[in-house]
């Protein structure tokens, strides 16, 4: 059996496994192939290699626009500060600095640390800089304008004026006499003999007792009901009302 011309005996000493050809592919091409990856490689390196790192590229253009932005400011800081000195004078320049900042700040309480700032950022002494700027700004802040009432205004309100009640609360009034705290005996001192007779027979009449049944009211407005008693000091009372004019008046436990 004769073997076909197109292949290739294997050599078991040059043999690579992971190498494939046949005797048409044979060592002539494939050296003129190695040859050739071998020249395109040394010219690749041979060229300069592009980065396509998009952060690079981004460092690179935003350092070379800084540097042209920061050398166009410096011109034009300079150019501005000698325009500046020749108009101005130097305490005017700082006052102006100085309510620069006070309009800057978001809070009000931090204004009277604006000087201490300014003094950081230029170099001024803080009381150079306080006796410059003269204390406008606190002054400003002080002053107070009243509006006179006779002042007409351009814009008037179609609304009606309320008018004011009088104050016919009878709560103020007994809380007025509760307040004084005077006693039972106090009140009957005060009362004619007449009075006196009648209430103290109507209280030892026992008929009378009988007669009438026993009512409870309340100790605050004479109310009879829903009578409840304070834990305190165990007077009668009959609403949510007169349970707090007790507590601010009458009660005992406030004064213990």
């Amino acid at each position: 059996m004769s073997i076909p011309p197109l292949v290739e005996e294997i050599n078991w000493r040059t043999y690579n496994p992971n190498v494939y050809f046949t005797s048409i592919d044979g060592p002539s091409t494939r050296s003129n192939r190695v040859s050739k990856k071998t020249a395109n490689a040394s010219a690749s390196r041979s060229t300069k290699r592009v980065n396509y790192s998009l952060a690079d590229l981004e460092a690179r253009l935003y350092t070379a626009s800084n540097e042209n932005e920061d050398g166009k400011d410096n011109d034009q800081t300079s150019s501005n500060s000698g325009m500046l000195a020749e108009k101005y004078t130097e305490a005017q320049i700082i006052q102006s600095k100085k309510r620069f900042m006070e309009l800057d700040t978001e809070n009000f309480s931090e204004q009277s640390e604006v000087p201490g700032l300014l003094s950081s950022l230029t170099g001024i002494s803080k009381d150079n800089i306080e006796s410059s700027s003269g204390g406008g700004s606190n002054i400003r802040h002080k002053n107070k304008f009243d509006i006179p009432k006779n002042l007409d205004l351009s814009y008037r309100s179609t609304k009606p004026t309320s008018t004011k009640r009088k104050n016919t609360n009878r709560i103020v009034a007994l809380k007025k006499i509760l307040t004084s705290r005077r006693t039972f005996q106090s009140y009957a001192d005060t009362l004619d003999k007449v009075n006196k007779q009648i209430i103290f027979n109507n209280v030892y009449n026992k008929k009378f007792l009988k007669v009438l049944p026993l009512i409870i009211i309340c100790s605050v407005c004479g109310g009879t009901n829903g009578i409840s008693g304070c834990v305190s000091c165990g007077d009668k009372l009959c609403s949510v009302g007169c349970f707090k004019l007790h507590n601010d008046t009458r009660c005992s436990h406030t004064y213990r």
